[in-house]
């Protein structure tokens, strides 16, 4: 991006791509069997803010980041991370990790591990100062196998953080939380990404990207499903409302406007879909009719949740 000051132009340098995937496929093989881990994905994980990696277990995401790492090799296309190959020296020295098996040894104690992996980077943050910001003072000395499985995750949350990386890749990193924990570890990581580190975050809970993401990847079967910003995902042609199981909604359909349609997707839980963008005649019209069905009705307009969970479980259009 130029930018033009007096008779000067200056250039604001745009990071590159966190990941950039062509083609990339990852099989497994072993006792007579291959598995198809990632199958020909193609995708571009901006090198800015934080992207989601969203997918159902199996759906490819751990074994992305593994790749990505540079600890998983690809069995075929081309893989790049921060604009240079997985695992390369200069990635080592600006890429924090964790992932859902870290490697940490149980019998180091939190504050021991973090003073170890900080002298390993030429700057590195002390780790007092991250067992405070990850809520895990209080067991600096205990030894990492006593701890629960949401403490450990945050060592290992801890150890890729210390070396004041440029980027991060997240492995699952709030799945051991409950959800208070959660809700403050999504502050330190909306505060890691303000302060200019580029964070991809994999998950299975749509509550994470719901809180976190600038930028969406949903993983199925080892392909891109679904792509794009909360906002450009954001349907906005369908409605819905709760009320008693299995109603008639036949009349409902009649005063709707043409192309419509309505369907009950749990029970009790309708949805009506429109053809263009949900406005106030549609939202009057649900109304009405479930006024004269005596039903107070639970209206809202269908959030970003029902794309991903339809985009994970494979049932989007």
């Amino acid at each position: 991006m130029a930018r033009q000051i007096g008779h000067a132009t200056y250039t604001r340098a745009v990071p590159p791509a966190l990941i950039s995937a062509a083609s990339v496929g990852v099989n497994y093989r072993g006792s007579g069997t291959s598995v198809t881990a990632l199958h020909d994905l193609d995708l571009l994980i901006p090198g800015s803010g934080i992207t989601c990696l969203l997918g159902a277990n199996g759906a490819g995401k751990t074994t992305l980041l593994e790749a990505a790492s540079g600890l998983r090799a690809i069995s075929s296309g081309q893989l790049r991370v921060l604009d240079s190959e997985p695992g390369s020296a200069l990635n080592r020295g600006r890429l924090g990790v964790m992932l859902q098996d870290g490697g940490i040894p149980g019998s180091a104690r939190p504050e021991d591990f973090l003073r170890y992996i900080a002298r390993l980077y030429p700057i590195a943050r002390r780790p007092a100062d991250l067992l405070d910001l990850l809520e895990i003072a209080d067991c600096a000395r205990t030894p990492i196998r006593r701890l629960s499985g949401g403490q450990a995750a945050r060592v290992a949350w801890a150890a890729a953080m210390i070396g004041n990386p440029s980027a991060m890749l997240l492995d699952e990193p709030t799945a051991s939380l409950d959800p208070t924990a959660r809700s403050r570890m999504h502050d330190v990581l909306r505060a890691e990404a303000q302060s200019g580190t580029a964070i991809c975050v994999s998950t299975h809970l749509v509550e994470d990207v719901v809180a976190l993401a600038d930028h969406v990847v949903v993983l199925a079967s080892g392909t891109v499903a679904l792509s794009g910003s909360l906002e450009q995902l954001r349907p906005r042609n369908r409605i819905e409302w709760r009320g008693p199981r299995h109603m008639s909604t036949a009349t409902l359909m009649d005063a709707l406007p043409a192309g419509s349609a309505c369907r009950e997707i749990d029970p009790g839980h309708y949805q009506v879909e429109v053809s263009d963008d949900v406005d106030p005649s549609v939202v009057a019209t649900v109304t009405a009719w479930c006024a004269q069905h005596d039903v107070l009705p639970d209206i809202s307009i269908a959030d970003v949740g029902t794309v991903l969970r339809e985009a994970i479980d494979g049932s989007s259009s």
